[in-house]
């Protein structure tokens, strides 16, 4: 092969790569992305409203299911972000993701579930943007909203660690042993950090104490009543009044 063919060859395969990673305008994912997001976003991107599918989702996510498209928009941008090569392609799917998370984040109602995810993914964004600060509020909301999932407890120790604070991310750690006592990556990281064995005790769970049956004292009998009555003549096709049944309290 001549060196002229080996460089048309050669130019060829860099314009197919820069085509490859070329900066994508759209929002929504094409089919290779979708694979890479939760279940839902098929869901709400490409389902029908009304579904069984589409309607367990919107019940166990929320009213803002409805929403959800701008989380997993977020979503996409970021895992674009990672496979950019250049500093401005970089730039514009940070922001991106941004506006989409801000917007979940605004826009989110009491019933919301994912609000803890949500926030540990922001965090991750401002802590990719170089904002540790604005991170670690997201992470510490991320906890407040659901103190029993390990990301974010995680990611506010790494965030410690790599500012030369050993101490909060131990600190961080062990009280995420003690909501997830069980999660072996709190576990791990508790022993790189320098914990000790046993590991932390775990948060005691309340649990309602058991109502037991108060003592009733017999009735008198009334005197009248010493002499048994003649009973009442109950016709056969008189119906019985139906027994009220209380409900138990809600729990």
């Amino acid at each position: 092969m001549t060196a002229r063919a080996i460089g048309i060859l050669l130019f060829a395969l860099a314009g197919g790569i820069n085509q490859a990673m070329a900066l994508d305008m759209s929002v929504r994912p094409n089919a290779g992305e979708m694979t890479r997001l939760p279940t839902y976003c098929a869901v709400r991107l490409n389902g029908t409203s009304g579904s069984p599918e589409w309607n367990a989702w919107r019940s166990q996510i929320g009213e803002n299911f409805l929403d959800i498209h701008h989380y997993c928009f977020a979503l996409v941008a970021v895992n674009r972000y990672w496979a950019a090569r250049s500093p401005s392609d970089r730039g514009f799917y940070l922001q991106r993701a941004l506006n989409n998370f801000d917007y979940i984040i605004n826009a989110a109602k009491p019933d919301f579930t994912l609000r803890a995810e949500v926030y540990s993914d922001r965090g991750n964004l401002y802590k990719l943007m170089g904002k540790p600060g604005e991170a670690a509020k997201d992470f510490n909301q991320a906890l407040s909203a659901n103190p029993r999932i390990a990301r974010p407890y995680l990611q506010l120790a790494d965030l410690y660690a790599g500012s030369k604070s050993s101490k909060r991310a131990l600190e961080t750690v062990t009280e995420g042993l003690r909501h997830i006592p069980d999660s072996k990556s709190l576990q791990r990281r508790y022993l790189e950090l320098g914990g000790k064995k046993p590991f932390p005790e775990p948060v005691a769970v309340k649990t309602a104490e058991p109502m037991l049956p108060q003592a009733v004292e017999p009735a008198p009998v009334p005197a009248a009543a010493a002499e048994p009555a003649s009973s009442p003549v109950v016709s056969p096709e008189a119906t019985p009044p139906a027994a009220t049944v209380e409900s138990p309290p809600p729990i």
